[in-house]
């Protein structure tokens, strides 16, 4: 089983455990072939950590995020978001023709900017309306275990109301820990 994988189901198990109406994952996750029929139209290659992000599960609903304030979208839902998002950026941008939504929160949206060669990860970025987009997690797999690793140790945690919540000093320190080469932690005032 892959580190991806087992970080995911350690997530869900503590959701499972402390918040079950936000590990109710509605939406089964994907097979090989169905990414590929989905997928099989792009300029680029989905990056092998978002392949099993949508192995593990196809999204969740909408104001049922897995960690803290945000959606996990659907591939089908990304899918639909890569066509609009060349419309909202400049032609220039190349990056925009590769570029494959996530999550969001608000008006930030985290997205991968994949390859026409197929990598194993690939940096997370962000770009909150109206700003330029920057990188902000190493890879998808790094959010993932500082997700997991957030919810070990009671950085987000389930508040006396059954909200998800966040204590920032502790997840900036686990945020340094799998993105060392991130000085900047963005600020959206989201964390």
């Amino acid at each position: 089983m892959s580190l991806v994988i087992q970080t995911l189901e350690k997530i869900e198990k503590w959701l499972k455990l402390n918040q079950p109406s936000v590990a109710s994952f509605p939406y089964p996750g994907l097979t090989n072939k169905q990414i590929e029929e989905l997928t099989k139209n792009l300029s680029f290659k989905l990056p092998k950590e978002v392949q099993e992000l949508y192995q593990w599960h196809n999204g969740t609903r909408h104001g049922h995020g897995f960690f803290p304030f945000h959606v996990f979208y659907s591939l089908e839902e990304c899918l639909g978001f890569n066509s609009n998002i060349i419309d909202y950026w400049d032609d220039a941008q190349s990056m925009s023709l590769h570029t494959l939504i996530l999550f969001s929160i608000d008006k930030s949206f985290f997205f991968t900017v994949s390859s026409c060669e197929e990598q194993e990860l690939s940096p997370i970025w962000v770009m909150h309306m109206g700003d330029e987009p920057v990188v902000c997690f190493e890879s998808l797999t790094n959010l993932l275990l500082m997700i997991s690793d957030c919810y070990e140790t009671g950085a987000y945690y389930v508040d006396n109301k059954g909200y998800l919540e966040e204590d920032t000093a502790k997840s900036n320190l686990i945020f340094s820990r799998y993105n060392p080469d991130i000085k900047n932690r963005p600020d959206l005032g989201i964390y």
